[in-house]
């Protein structure tokens, strides 16, 4: 990454923190030009309103825009699954247009499992969905 926007003229000074000092110096501080951590989640709610809504417990950014917590608001109070869908497009077009993140990079799962093990499944954050599994013998 250091040598991709070297190429552009900026320059990255890479600091590497333990949890600790990562959420003292980048979080609770939000003293930070870039900052990147490994995120995942299952389902748009709460993990957009966490992300992008002004006060999201993960937005470290400390992004705002009212029109982003308006579409979260929509997409929270309704039963409409299109409703829904709906707000959370607009969610992600207003989101992209702001560049309040930048994915990098993602991460695609693999499971070994020996033969007889059947029903083998994950929630894209990555855990496993333990009742669906089973044994052929």
């Amino acid at each position: 990454m250091q040598a991709q926007l070297a190429a552009v003229g900026i320059t990255l000074n890479v600091q590497l923190y333990d949890l600790a000092q990562y959420s003292a110096q980048v979080v609770q501080s939000g003293d930070f030009e870039l900052s990147t951590t490994v995120s995942s989640f299952d389902a748009a709610y709460p993990a957009a309103e966490r992300l992008f809504g002004t006060g999201g417990s993960g937005n470290y950014g400390r992004y705002s825009n009212p029109e982003v917590d308006a579409a979260l608001a929509e997409a929270a109070g309704t039963a409409d699954d299109a409703t829904r869908a709906d707000a959370y497009r607009q969610v992600e077009l207003l989101v992209n247009q702001d560049l309040a993140v930048c994915w990098l990079s993602r991460a695609y799962l693999a499971t070994v499992t020996r033969t007889d093990v059947k029903g083998v499944d994950r929630y894209p954050s990555r855990e496993m969905f333990y009742a669906s599994m089973w044994l052929d013998r």
